[in-house]
This record gives C-alpha cells, sequence and structure tokens, in this order.
C-alpha cells in the first residue's frame, strides 16, 4: 500500500497505459480520479475532459480537493511527412500531448504544491529517438521532456518532484492502430533489443515508484521503458 492515503489525478485513464496506471495505483491504496473523454470501465472518479480545452479542466479541477500525484498520460500519435501534414493534424497533436501537460500542470499545481506532492509526464521514447514519419508526434513529446525538466527546477523549492517516463513500444490500442497487420508488429517487435513488445504494466511499475515515497530524491529525470528502443 505505497500510495496509502493519496489521490491521483490520471489523464487519458480509460484504456492503455494510463488504465494500466490506474489499476496498479488503486492496488496500492491511492484514490483515482480520471480526466478523458471516454469513460472508464473500472471504478474510479471520472470527469469528461478534453486535456486541450482549458475551459474544461479549470471547470472540472475546481470540483476536486486534493491531488497527490498528477499523472499526464493524455496522448496522440500518427504518422505523416512533414510535406504531407496538414495544419490542423499539427495542431490537434501538439494541442494533446504538449499543450494538455502544459494545462493540466498549470491549473493542477496549486493543489499539488500543498502536499508536496509530485508530477510525472508520459512522453515517448521517440521524444530520444527520431523517427523520418513521425516528425510532429516526436516533436510534441520532445517539448514534454523539456518542460518537465524546467517545470521540476521550478518547483523543486516547493519540494514538488517532477520527472517523466518515456515508454517504446507498448502493447496499446494505440500502437496497434500504427501498424497494417499483426505480421508488421511481430517484425517490428523483434527489432528490439529485448525482442518484444512491453506492456502497460511495465510502465505502470516506474509511475509507481515515481509516485512513492521511494523515489523521495528523485526529480527531473526522463525514464525510458522500451527495451532498449533508445540504444538504437
Amino acid at each position: 500500500m505505497r500510495l496509502k492515503n493519496k489521490t491521483a489525478l490520471i489523464t487519458g485513464g480509460s484504456s492503455g497505459i494510463g488504465k494500466a496506471i490506474a489499476l496498479r495505483f488503486i492496488k496500492e491504496g491511492a484514490k483515482v480520479i480520471v480526466f478523458d473523454i471516454e469513460k472508464p470501465n473500472y471504478i474510479c472518479q471520472f470527469y469528461s475532459v478534453n486535456v486541450s480545452n482549458e475551459v474544461q479542466i479549470i471547470k472540472n479541477v475546481a470540483k476536486i480537493k486534493q491531488v497527490d500525484v498528477l499523472i499526464n498520460n493524455a496522448g496522440i500519435y500518427f504518422q505523416s511527412s512533414v510535406e504531407k501534414t496538414r495544419s490542423k493534424e499539427l495542431i490537434e497533436i501538439l494541442n494533446i500531448n504538449f499543450k494538455g501537460v502544459y494545462l493540466m500542470c498549470k491549473h493542477l499545481i496549486p493543489l499539488i504544491k500543498k502536499n508536496k506532492g509530485c508530477i510525472i509526464n508520459i512522453s515517448s521514447a521517440l521524444s530520444i529517438v527520431p523517427e523520418a514519419e513521425s516528425a510532429a508526434y516526436c516533436a510534441s513529446k520532445a517539448a514534454v521532456n523539456m518542460f518537465t525538466k524546467c517545470l521540476a527546477l521550478d518547483l523543486s523549492s516547493h519540494k514538488v518532484r517532477v520527472n517523466a517516463i518515456l515508454p517504446g513500444p507498448i502493447d496499446t490500442p494505440l500502437l496497434h492502430k500504427a501498424f497494417s497487420s499483426k505480421t508488421e508488429l511481430s517484425k517490428y517487435a523483434k527489432l528490439n533489443p529485448l525482442g518484444r513488445i512491453g506492456l502497460p504494466e511495465e510502465v505502470a511499475n516506474v509511475a509507481l515508484f515515481l509516485a512513492s515515497d521511494e523515489a523521495s530524491y528523485v526529480t527531473g529525470g526522463l525514464y525510458t521503458v522500451d527495451g532498449g528502443e533508445a540504444l538504437r
């Protein structure tokens, strides 16, 4: 029960990595609040929020009395060359992947400060490993990395820790949408140094550590959970 009496707010907590983190946190004693556009299929406190919409964030944060851990997990992914990326697509991916993280932090910091809590931003291994067909995504996640470091420095005097997790290929709906078939995904998995796709629960394990008192001297870090993908 490493998170007993703690309240965690998780964006994008209805599926994939966000859901795995939520379920692990609940198991460890935390009360979980989810901000998402889809309702989770497990018991938690849920608010329908698009993280790129500041009005929705402000409205729903006002209903919350306590947050000890903020997990910024909501994100989107698409593949497109720079030449073919439409302005609408670029704006959407930056709005969700970076602006959403920024706004959530902006409006949750007062609550986080009260209990000297922590913030964990879910970035991506592609924030440090370039992928030619995903320039917009890579750039949006690279922005999250630097924001994490800046915020860690900014909030250090308040004893608030800020870290980021950089998942590689994880078995989620987002990953499966990126491949045309299971065969293609299998070929990709074999190229990973550990030779497989990761599990959402493996990301949740690292999130649990960073959210717990075991990581009391850890801030400003970027932690890859990618089977060694970033080594290439």
